[in-house]
């Protein structure tokens, strides 16, 4: 059986602490960003894309509910509801389009369907669909894309958009956060490399829980689990979790829980009603010391780990899954 190091996604993940750090220390483009979402009469920022970077739209919402003194409005929607010029645009809107590749189709129709201009947007790819529509970009470092599930891409455009929203808000303490993220992942990646993720038997289905940052970081580990391990997961808010996600537990389920840095009574309370459910409850903790709003990226080395062991225990190709092409049929015009 292939070691979980030597998969292509463990390959790209290895790489992830050093693009992320590469990514925010360049800040290519950041500062446009940043300026074209505050210009005068900016009213609100919708931030949209798709999969992991829908997770990271949503991170940014909630990370943008603790800035001081807020300049504008910031909401994040799914990539769907911009499509085809279906969102409800007012007068004062600005659109910031994530997406690695630049490709996403529903980014791109709503921007032929007119989407207030100009449009912001965080990319990898400049020469892109999206990246050439954008007036300003900021740049993702994204070194390989050796698999399907992104990581380099995912972790870069949340440390990249966390630093355009500390640049549009004046947060010192975000901006610092952003600029150690890399730093603080390396660590993390080290020891996934090595760790017992000990699921036990593999589980029939799942769910992921976590509170406030920690929530997108919940839906990003469910979707790696349906990704690589082409297991039925879905990912949850704490309470959520603990009440709708309690319902379709049943014995021999996986419960992985997203642990935050401040205490959080309501996560060990949901860890119990779902193990009382039969799952078997696994907490991926990251790092304790770092600022709550990196928690999508901190839970990132575990999550994918996780997910390759439950591939293998299913003779599953972590790097080749084959939803990939009905996947690119439905969502990108050229991606991959």
């Amino acid at each position: 059986m292939t070691s979980r190091i030597d998969t292509g996604l463990f390959a790209d993940l290895l790489l992830t602490p050093g693009t992320v750090t590469t990514t925010v220390a360049a800040a290519d483009g950041f500062d446009d960003v940043a300026a074209l979402l505050t210009a005068p009469g900016v009213r609100r920022v919708v931030v949209t894309g798709n999969g992991a970077q829908w997770h990271v739209a949503l991170a940014l919402s909630l990370a943008w509910m603790h800035v001081p003194n807020p300049p504008v409005e910031l909401i994040a929607v799914p990539g769907g509801l911009v499509a085809r010029g279906a969102f409800p645009w007012r007068d004062g809107d600005r659109l910031l389009a994530l997406s690695s590749s630049g490709e996403f189709r529903d980014v791109i129709e709503a921007i032929a369907a007119g989407a207030p201009r100009p449009i912001a947007a965080i990319t990898a790819n400049a020469g892109s669909t999206i990246g050439k529509a954008a007036e300003a970009r900021a740049m993702v470092v994204v070194e390989t894309l050796r698999a399907r599930t992104h990581t380099q891409g995912y972790a870069g455009s949340l440390a990249a958009g966390l630093a355009v929203i500390a640049r549009m808000s004046g947060d010192d303490a975000l901006a610092a956060a952003a600029a150690g993220a890399g730093a603080r992942l390396a660590p993390l990646v080290e020891h996934a490399a090595a760790m017992a993720t000990d699921p036990g038997p593999r589980p029939h289905a799942g769910v992921c829980v976590g509170t406030d940052p920690a929530w997108p970081a919940a839906l990003h580990t469910a979707l790696c689990l349906r990704e690589v391990s082409i297991l039925p997961v879905d990912g949850y808010e704490t309470r959520e979790g603990a009440t709708t996600g309690r319902f379709a537990t049943v014995p021999g389920d996986l419960a992985v829980s997203i642990a935050g840095v401040r205490p959080d009574p309501l996560l060990s309370e949901a860890e119990g009603i779902l193990e009382e459910g039969g799952a078997q409850v696994i907490r991926i903790t990251g790092d304790a010391d770092a600022d709550p709003r990196l928690a999508p990226i901190m839970a990132l080395p575990h999550a994918i780990a996780l997910a390759i062991d439950l591939a293998h225990m299913a003779g599953l190709d972590a790097d080749a899954p084959q939803w990939a092409g009905a996947y690119d049929k439905t969502s990108r015009g050229t991606e991959h």
